[in-house]
C-alpha cells in the first residue's frame, strides 16, 4: 500500500527520521532485489561500524529502518496496518519467545524481495544494502529457527480431482467427476487446501450417489435398460443449419492425435457399454437443404470402435448433389439416412468410439478468399460434431473389462453358471465376496483391514446378493452393493492423520506418510508396492523413502504434478474465463480458438521439464517447445506439419520459457487486449511469490482511446494512470515486468506494432532494483539471474503447500529457504526439491492439537 503523505505535524513528530523515512517504509512491503548470496551459501554480511547515541547502540539494520521505514510504519500511521515497533531486531528473531516479531520479519522480507515497496519514483536505499539488510533478516530468523514447527492438517475429504483418481487406480475406471460431485474451494492456489474442503449435508448425498453410480459402471447391468446418451452438442443431430463445432475443435480438415493415419477430422466419445450386447448408433446430420456447399466433393464416413472399423459410407460427391438439387427433402432425409440406427456390437467396460473420414485431399482451399484459418487447408468439406449411442438392444453376456478384471479375484461356480441371477448364495459365495471385498478395501482404506471394517461392507454384500433385492440379486449385485459401500466409506472419503505417539509434534505412521505421499505425487491411492513398505515400518528410511519418490515420479501417474500442481501454481484455469474477442482476433476465436491448444503445449512443457528431472529454471530458459500444425501457424512457424503435438525447438528466443507460452501470455490479458499491469502482477504472484495488494477501491479507470482524438500507446495510457498517486505505488512494480511481454498480443501472437498508433513497441523499463530491461529475453534474464533465486523459493513454496494441503506460515519459512539451499547442491533440479519437501518435519510430522492452537493465540496477541 501506498504511504501515507508526510504532514507538519508527523515531520516534527519523526524529528529523528530522515525525509528518506516515506520511502523505505515502503520497502518492508516490497522490492524485486538482488540479495547478493546465493541461496546454497549464506553467510550473513559483516555489519558496519554500530551508530552510537548516548548510552544505546543503534545497528545498521535499525538504521535502515528509521531512515526509511518508520515514517509510515511508525505506531502513530501504521501504515498496512503495519507497526514497525515490534519488529526487535536485537531480540532472537526467529525463536520461540519472539513469534510476533518473526512473523513481522517474514513480511518484510517478502515485501523487500517483491519491489512493490517503496513506490516508483521515491528514495531507496542502494542495491546492496537493501540486499544484504533482506540476508541478514534470513540469517538471523533461519539460525534461531531450531524448533520443529510441522504445523497440523485437518481432518479433509477427497477433492473432486483425487476422487476421479482414487476410483480410476482402485476399480480401473475413468470416470468425469465433474458429472457427480460438486466444485472445490481454491484456497492458497490449490484445490487440495484442507481448509477449503468441507462438508455438507449436499455433499454427503452425493458422494452416496456417486459412489452408486460409479459402482454400477464399473460392474455393468445385464438387465440394463436400452438408453441414448448424446455426445457433443444435441442441437447438431437433426440440423436445419449448417451444425456448429465446439470452440476450439478447428475446421477438421487435417489428421487430429490419436485417430487412424489417413483420416481427417472427427472426433472420439468413451462410452461405458453396461453388458455385452447390440448398440445403435446415429451421427449427427450432415446434409440440408438450404446450403450445398459441402456437398459438391464425396466424404467418406468411417465409424471405429477402439480403433477397429465397424462402419463405413459416403457422404457427398455428384449423385447427392444432384439429388438434392433435385428432390430437396426426399433427398436430404435419404442422404442423412446412411448416418442413422447403425447397429454395431460392443463388450461391457469402457470402448473408444469415433467418427472421422478418409483425408481425400491436401488442395487449399477453393473459396475466392482466403481461410481465416492460418493452417490453411480445404473449407467445402464435412466435419462430424454429434453422435448418440443406444442400447444396449440384446445382451450376451457380461465380459471381463478391465474394471471387471480389477474387481472380481476370484469367481464362485453359481457366479459362473448362467443362471446365477437370482440364485442363492453358497459358501463358496461368500468366500470369494469377502476376498473381493477385503481386497477393494485394503486399496480405499489404504491400510489393513480388519473384521470390524469387512464384516458391516459384508452385509451389504448379502443384502445385495439375496433373491428379490436391488438389481434382482445374485454375486454380481452383492458384489456392487458392497463395493458402494466402500466408496461411500469415510475412510474412503476422509483423510485423517492422528500421528504416532503422544507428544506435541507427532511422526505420522507408515502408512500415512505412504498416504500423504501418494496423494502429493499422484493425486491418488497408494499402489500395492508403496503399501507393502508401508506395512512393514519400512517407508520412514531415509533410502527407502528416496527411492519410492524416484519410481513414483517416473510412473505415468506423475503426470498429475504438470496437469495440476503445475497448472494450479500458475492459475491456467483463468483461460476458461477468457474468450477472444471475434473482431480482433477472427483467427483465434469460436472453431480456431486455441486456448484447448495452448493447454496441451503448457502441460507437456512443464512436464519435460519437471519428470525429466531438468533444473526448475528451465522453466524459465528452456528453448523448445511442443507444438502440433495449428499451434505452430498460429506462432508463425510453418515447419511443423500435422495434428500430432511434437517437440520443436524455437528459433525466436522470445517465446523460451514460460513467458513465451501462448496460455501465460492470454491468461495475463484481457480477450481484445493486452494488460502490462496483468502480466506484471501474475510475474510478481506466481513467478517472485511477492503478490502486490489489491487495489484500493477508488481506483480511476483506464483511459481508453477515444474517436475524434490522436490515439496513444498503451504504455502512454499506463504512464497516464501511473501518474495518480494511489496508482503509481502498485504499477511501479508491476508495469515494467509486464511491458517488457507487450511484444505478445492478447492471444500470444509476436508483433512489432502498437495496434493503435502503429508505431514501434517499446518494451523498455527499469525494475524496482535499477535493473534495465528491454523485452522478453532481458525480463527472463533478469529473473534468473537474482542471486537470491526467488523463482525457486516461489516454486518451492507451492510445491510445499500442494503438498501438505494446507497454506504456510511464517513458521515454514526456514524449511522453504533450507530446502532451496539444498537443492541448490543439485543445480535445482525438480527431484531433488520434491525429496526435500517429502523428508522436511513439516511432511513427515504433525503438531498437536493443542499446540496449534496455543501457537494461534500467541501470534494473535502479538
Amino acid at each position: 500500500m501506498p504511504c501515507a503523505p508526510m504532514t507538519p505535524t508527523t515531520r516534527i513528530a519523526n524529528r529523528a527520521v530522515t525525509t528518506g523515512a516515506v520511502l523505505l517504509c515502503l520497502v518492508l512491503a516490497g522490492s524485486i532485489r538482488s540479495q547478493g548470496q546465493a541461496p546454497a551459501a549464506r553467510p550473513a554480511p559483516a555489519p558496519a561500524s554500530p551508530q552510537t547515541s548516548g548510552a544505546a547502540t543503534v545497528t545498521p539494520q535499525q538504521t535502515l529502518i528509521n531512515q526509511y521505514c518508520m515514517g509510515c510504519h511508525s505506531d502513530g500511521l501504521k501504515s498496512g496496518g503495519l507497526a514497525l515497533s515490534a519488529l526487535n531486531l536485537d531480540a532472537p528473531v526467529g525463536s520461540a519467545q519472539s513469534p510476533g516479531s518473526t512473523e513481522i520479519a517474514e513480511k518484510v522480507i517478502r515485501k523487500l524481495r517483491g519491489g512493490l515497496m517503496p513506490p516508483a519514483g521515491a528514495r531507496r536505499p542502494d542495491k546492496q544494502s537493501a540486499a544484504e539488510f533482506v540476508s541478514w533478516l534470513e540469517n538471523k530468523i533461519d539460525t534461531a529457527s531450531t524448533e520443529s514447527k510441522p504445523g497440523r492438517v485437518p481432518l479433509r475429504r477427497l477433492n473432486r480431482r483425487e476422487y476421479g483418481y482414487a476410483v480410476r487406480d482402485l476399480i480401473g475406471l475413468d470416470i468425469d467427476a465433474r458429472a457427480w460431485l460438486p466444485d472445490d474451494n481454491i484456497k492458497g492456489n490449490f484445490d487440495n487446501n484442507a481448509a477449503a474442503l468441507q462438508v455438507s449435508p449436499n455433499f454427503v448425498d452425493q458422494y452416496v450417489y456417486a459412489a452408486r453410480a460409479v459402482a454400477q459402471e464399473a460392474i455393468g447391468n445385464p438387465k440394463a435398460p436400452a438408453e441414448t446418451t448424446t455426445y457433443g452438442d444435441a442441437a447438431n443431430m437433426v440440423i436445419s443449419l449448417p451444425p456448429q463445432g465446439e470452440p476450439g475443435s478447428g475446421r477438421q480438415q487435417d489428421h487430429l492425435e490419436g485417430m487412424p493415419f489417413g483420416t481427417r477430422g472427427g472426433f472420439t466419445a468413451e462410452h461405458n457399454f453396461p453388458a455385452d450386447g447390440e448398440y445403435e448408433l446415429t451421427i449427427g446430420d450432415m446434409a440440408l437443404a438450404r446450403e450445398v456447399p459441402r456437398m459438391e466433393f464425396e466424404n467418406t464416413v468411417i465409424a471405429l470402435l477402439d480403433g477397429k472399423e465397424f462402419y463405413r459410407t459416403s457422404i457427398g460427391g455428384e449423385a447427392d448433389h444432384k439429388a438434392i438439387d433435385q428432390t430437396l427433402d426426399p433427398a436430404v432425409e435419404a442422404i442423412n439416412g446412411r448416418l442413422r440406427k447403425i447397429h454395431f456390437r460392443a463388450t461391457q467396460g469402457q470402448h473408444k468410439l469415433t467418427i472421422t473420414f478418409v483425408h481425400r485431399s491436401f488442395a487449399e482451399s477453393d473459396e475466392r478468399i482466403r481461410t481465416i484459418a492460418l493452417e490453411g487447408g480445404q473449407e467445402r468439406i464435412q466435419a462430424a460434431h454429434a453422435m448418440q449411442i443406444r442400447g444396449p438392444l440384446t445382451v450376451t453376456g457380461m465380459s471381463a473389462s478391465t474394471s471387471r478384471s480389477k474387481i472380481f479375484l476370484c469367481l464362485p461356480a453359481s457366479a459362473k453358471a448362467s443362471a446365477r441371477q437370482g440364485a442363492v448364495t453358497d459358501s463358496s459365495d461368500v468366500a470369494c465376496a469377502r476376498k473381493i471385498v477385503e481386497n477393494l478395501a485394503r486399496h480405499a482404506f489404504r491400510r489393513p483391514v480388519t473384521a470390524e471394517d469387512v464384516n458391516p461392507l459384508m452385509a451389504f454384500y448379502k443384502s445385495g446378493s439375496a433373491a428379490g433385492g436391488p438389481g434382482g440379486g445374485g454375486f454380481d449385485s452383492g458384489v456392487r452393493d458392497a463395493l458402494s459401500a466402500v466408496l461411500a466409506s469415510p475412510h474412503f472419503l476422509y483423510r485423517a492423520e492422528t500421528g504416532a505417539g503422544t507428544g506435541s509434534t507427532r511422526p505420522l505412521t507408515d502408512l500415512e506418510l505412504a498416504s500423504r505421499l501418494s496423494f502429493f505425487i499422484w493425486s491418488s491411492i497408494p499402489d500395492d508396492e508403496l503399501l507393502k513398505v508401508a506395512t512393514e515400518s519400512r517407508l520412514g528410511k531415509p533410502d527407502v523413502l528416496a527411492a519410492q519418490v524416484s519410481r513414483m515420479l517416473a510412473d505415468p501417474r506423475a503426470k498429475t504434478l504438470s496437469d495440476d500442481f503445475a497448472s494450479q501454481w500458475l492459475h491456467l484455469s483463468k483461460l476458461d474465463e477468457i474468450t477472444p474477442d471475434r473482431t480482433q482476433f477472427p483467427q483465434a476465436s469460436r472453431l480456431l480458438d486455441p486456448r484447448g491448444l495452448f493447454k496441451e503445449e503448457l502441460q507437456l512443457f512443464v512436464d519435460s521439464v519437471l519428470r525429466s528431472d531438468r533444473s526448475v529454471f528451465e522453466l524459465l530458459t528452456a528453448n523448445y517447445t511442443f507444438l502440433n500444425e495449428r499451434l505452430a501457424m498460429h506462432y508463425g512457424i510453418e515447419t511443423v506439419k500435422g495434428g500430432d503435438f511434437r517437440r520443436v525447438t524455437l528459433d525466436n528466443p522470445a517465446r523460451h520459457g514460460l513467458l513465451g507460452k501462448g496460455a501465460i501470455l492470454m491468461l495475463t490479458a484481457y480477450p481484445n487486449r493486452t494488460s502490462p499491469p496483468v502480466r506484471g502482477a501474475w510475474i510478481l504472484d506466481r513467478l517472485l511469490g511477492a503478490p502486490p495488494p489489491e487495489p484500493p477501491l477508488n481506483v480511476p479507470s483506464f483511459p481508453e482511446n477515444k474517436r475524434g482524438q490522436p490515439p496513444k500507446t498503451l504504455r502512454a495510457r499506463l504512464e497516464q494512470h501511473r501518474a495518480n498517486p494511489t496508482c503509481g505505488a502498485c504499477h511501479g512494480a508491476m508495469d515494467p515486468l509486464g511491458l517488457a511481454l507487450e511484444n505478445f498480443n492478447a492471444v500470444g501472437q509476436f508483433r512489432a506494432n502498437d495496434p493503435d498508433t502503429l508505431t514501434p513497441i517499446d518494451a523498455t523499463g527499469q525494475l524496482p532494483d535499477g535493473t534495465k530491461i528491454d523485452g522478453p529475453e532481458d525480463l527472463r534474464r533478469a529473473l534468473v539471474s537474482r542471486p537470491d533465486h526467488q523463482f525457486v523459493q516461489a516454486l518451492t513454496e507451492n510445491l510445499m503447500t500442494y503438498a501438505l494441503g494446507r497454506s504456510l506460515d511464517y513458521h515454514d519459512m526456514p524449511t522453504v529457504r533450507r530446502l532451496v539451499r539444498q537443492a541448490a547442491a543439485d543445480d535445482y533440479r525438480f527431484k531433488s526439491i520434491v525429496l526435500g519437501v517429502v523428508s522436511s518435519d513439516a511432511f513427515r510430522r504433525k503438531e498437536a492439537e493443542d499446540q496449534v492452537k496455543l501457537a494461534s493465540t500467541q501470534a494473535g496477541g502479538h
